[in-house]
């Protein structure tokens, strides 16, 4: 990639839906090249998806994340990845390198419907899963790609609450479509969305208009960063004691650092988990080090892990 490969790719991570045309005039190019570009950039693998973040918690839903350390055999294990995919509460599904072998982000509307799907994949499973971490997201941090790639300090992008909103938005069967269809493909222009959800095109502008009022958070590009040179690492921290001020410093620290790509604060065996672009065993260990000794006396003990695949976003569990 070059500067103007880069600057595109910041440009669809802060807004994916923003027109081929106003992006080729911010970056003082031609439509027909943005376009060339961002096909080059698809093609290459290096644009995976164009996602929709939707705010649940303004839906009533509470997300958990749930690690699994698996031992069996390759066909259970494929049910198990197959049985997780077509689950419509799961929005979230990686594969990993480390001490676990999956996450998951489930949404749920009440601890009954978590209890219910752990005992249910716990019994169609239970030769496969040998052990699993799970925990509640309280919020999460998400940091503009110039810092990562121009070393753009301050670089908050997003403040999400996945947990329970005290104000609760309604949505109907209408706004259901065109979330369904945003999640999987947040760059469709107007017409395509009409074509897909069989609505008029002034239903779709109307509704598309409220739902970024009330409960989409943002239209971003999700990235292969294998091809951009990363790995991507979590670092997951146990804290022994954190004040506000605390946690307010180690988020501080994270977004002057310019390959941590986002952060969540979580309720359960780790407090806090550190994502990071990472290009070497030797940039891992300086990263580590000087998060140690920033916060030696805050942290009881860490463990990383690697997201080495996704096999399923979708921010529309219903």
């Amino acid at each position: 990639m070059d500067l103007i490969d880069k600057k595109i790719l910041c440009e669809l991570d802060l807004n994916c839906r923003t027109p081929v045309s106003k992006i080729a005039k911010k970056l003082r190019i031609s439509r027909n090249v943005a376009s060339y570009r961002i096909k080059n950039l698809e093609e290459s693998g290096i644009i995976t998806k164009y996602i929709c973040s939707v705010n649940l918690g303004l839906l009533g839903y509470k997300t958990y994340k749930i690690y699994f350390k698996l031992g069996g055999k390759k066909e259970a294990e494929k049910r198990f990845v197959d049985a997780l995919i077509k689950n419509k509460q799961i929005i979230h599904f990686l594969k990993t390198e480390g001490s676990f072998d999956y996450s998951i982000v489930i949404a749920i509307k009440n601890i009954r419907e978590l209890d219910d799907f752990l005992m249910n994949l716990k019994n169609n499973f239970k030769d496969l899963i040998k052990d699993y971490l799970i925990s509640i997201i309280v919020y999460s941090k998400i940091f503009k790609l110039h810092k990562l790639l121009f070393g753009q300090k301050q670089g908050i992008l997003k403040f999400e609450k996945y947990s329970g909103e005290d104000k609760q938005v309604t949505i109907d069967e209408k706004d259901i479509k065109i979330l369904k269809e945003l999640s999987q493909a947040a760059n469709l222009s107007i017409i395509e969305l009409a074509k897909r959800t069989k609505l008029s095109i002034d239903v779709i502008k109307y509704r598309l208009k409220n739902l970024n009022q009330r409960l989409i958070s943002s239209y971003r590009v999700m990235l292969n960063l294998n091809k951009l040179g990363y790995y991507h690492y979590v670092i997951m921290l146990r804290v022994r004691q954190a004040t506000k001020q605390d946690e307010e410093k180690l988020i501080s620290w994270c977004s002057l650092k310019r390959n941590v790509i986002y952060c969540t604060k979580r309720i359960g065996y780790f407090d806090f988990e550190i994502n990071v672009a990472i290009k070497n065993i030797n940039e891992l260990n300086q990263f580590l080090s000087e998060l140690k000794t920033e916060f030696g006396e805050m942290i009881d003990s860490y463990d990383t892990i690697i997201n080495s695949q996704l096999l399923k976003l979708d921010y529309a569990p219903f």
